[in-house]
């Protein structure tokens, strides 16, 4: 492991980078690299053995997504319980590495990582990234309910080395590639849609990852995966619902749910979670700018307007039409 020539713990501000923009940040020294880590996610100590430290880093924020292209001297990122609050939000980091050679861990797994692998891991939870040479890494940063896998799930995969020339693998990480060297291309709606491409690619990424490691015999995950399927094809029906998914898939409504259980989650919450999302979507899309709010909630099943109120506001914070203004301002 490295041994420190320098280190110190950067408590994260909120970045410079407007949504859609990106521009890159240069540290001709360890103390400036400080700084401009300081703006990325979660309380971070990082330390190096390089005398002579110089990194840049190019970024940019999509809709609730952020994508950091870095190249730096070798150094330590770690995140220690000490640093993490229960009120921290959480998010997931995926890392593609282009050049050099990186250590991860976290949840008692490590990994080596080469060029063209990649890596999760949860900033909610401590973890170490080393990068042992001068490295080129591309880093995208998104929140949990951004992908449709429970956190139960998520945590199989943590901190394990997935190769990029393989399975989903040989998708992804070109497409990583590519969003990497077009930043400035991710704007407006359709870098929203391009990055909810990437997010659908590394779902499948991680659920094959999943099911490659899952013990011979155990089909309980393969049915989970097909029912978020089956749910995900169906959001606009307004009968969908925990008993309709059952009988669609010929079981009991009780083991129904015991397999969402397993991962932490309800059938009728993953449901209007996945319904919430579509909806909120749709209110960042010019091409409904003029729809009521109410046909885009019924469009993907939720007919009661009262419900849909009360629930979008609980899950983001806003009511859907304060959210549908605010981003209509921020893209102006």
């Amino acid at each position: 492991m490295m041994s420190s020539l320098e280190q110190a713990t950067v408590t994260p501000t909120r970045s410079r980078l407007q949504a859609g923009s990106s521009s890159e940040l240069r540290a001709e020294n360890f103390s400036d690299w400080i700084s401009l880590v300081g703006n990325r996610f979660g309380q971070l100590s990082l330390s190096t053995n390089v005398p002579r430290f110089y990194g840049s880093l190019r970024s940019t924020h999509v809709d609730e997504t952020c994508i950091t292209e870095i190249s730096a001297c070798a150094h330590r990122v770690r995140r220690v319980a000490s640093q993490i609050e229960p009120t921290d939000a959480k998010f997931l980091k995926l890392s593609l590495l282009l050049e050099g050679r990186g250590f991860v861990a976290q949840d008692g797994r490590s990994a080596v990582l080469r060029p063209g692998d990649l890596a999760i891991y949860d900033t909610s939870r401590p973890y170490t990234f080393e990068f042992e040479d001068n490295v080129h890494v591309l880093l995208m940063v998104f929140p949990h309910h951004m992908v449709g896998m429970s956190a139960d799930l998520l945590h199989q995969v943590t901190a394990v080395a997935i190769a990029g020339d393989r399975g989903i693998g040989k998708v992804i990480s070109p497409f990583m590639e590519h969003l990497g060297a077009n930043l400035d291309l991710l704007q407006g709606i359709n870098g929203i849609r391009v990055m909810h491409s990437a997010l659908d690619l590394i779902t499948a990424l991680l659920s094959s990852e999943l099911a490659r490691k899952k013990p011979e015999g155990d089909t309980r995950r393969a049915h989970t995966e097909k029912l978020r399927l089956y749910i995900e094809s169906n959001l606009s029906d307004p009968d969908l619902s925990t008993a309709r998914v059952a009988a669609a898939h010929f079981m009991s409504v009780r083991y129904l749910q015991y397999l969402f259980k397993e991962q932490g989650q309800t059938v009728s919450g993953y449901i209007r979670e996945r319904r919430l999302e579509r909806c909120r979507m749709d209110l960042l899309d010019p091409a409904f700018a003029t729809q009521p709010i109410h046909l885009i909630a019924a469009r993907w099943g939720l007919l009661d307007g009262a419900y849909f109120s009360k629930k979008f506001k609980a899950a983001y914070g806003e009511s859907a039409r304060q959210y549908r203004l605010r981003n209509r301002h921020d893209a102006a």
